[in-house]
C-alpha cells in the first residue's frame, strides 16, 4: 500500500512536470501567434497608411489644380481688363495730342 501510494506521487509529480513543460510549449507557440500576427496587422495598416496617404495626395493635387486654374483665370481676366482700360487711356491720350496739335497749329 504504501508502495502504491509513493508510486501515485512520483506519478503525479511527473505528469505535474509534463504538464509544466506543456504549459511552457504551449505559451511559447500562443506568443510566437501572438507576434506573427502583430505583424501582420503592423504590415496592413502599413498598407492602408499608404493608400490613404496616396488618395490624400490626389486628392490635394486636384484640388490646388482646381484652385491653380481659377487664379489663372482671375490673372486673366485682371490683365484683359488692364489691357481694355489702357487701350481706352491709349486712345484718350492720341485724341488728346491730337486735339492739342491741331487745335494749336491747325485750321479749326
Amino acid at each position: 500500500m504504501a508502495y502504491e501510494i509513493l508510486k501515485s506521487i512520483v506519478e503525479a509529480e511527473l505528469e505535474a512536470e509534463e504538464m509544466k513543460k506543456q504549459a511552457l510549449v504551449d505559451a511559447e507557440t500562443m506568443k510566437k501567434e501572438a507576434m506573427r500576427k502583430t505583424d501582420q496587422m503592423l504590415s496592413a495598416i502599413k498598407e492602408e497608411g499608404k493608400a490613404l496617404m496616396q488618395e490624400v495626395t490626389i486628392q490635394a493635387r486636384e484640388e490646388s489644380q482646381t484652385k491653380i486654374q481659377e487664379i489663372r483665370k482671375d490673372a486673366e481676366d485682371a490683365c484683359q481688363a488692364l489691357q481694355n482700360e489702357s487701350a481706352l487711356k491709349k486712345e484718350a491720350a492720341i485724341q488728346a495730342v491730337i486735339g492739342r496739335v491741331v487745335g494749336t497749329y491747325g485750321s479749326c
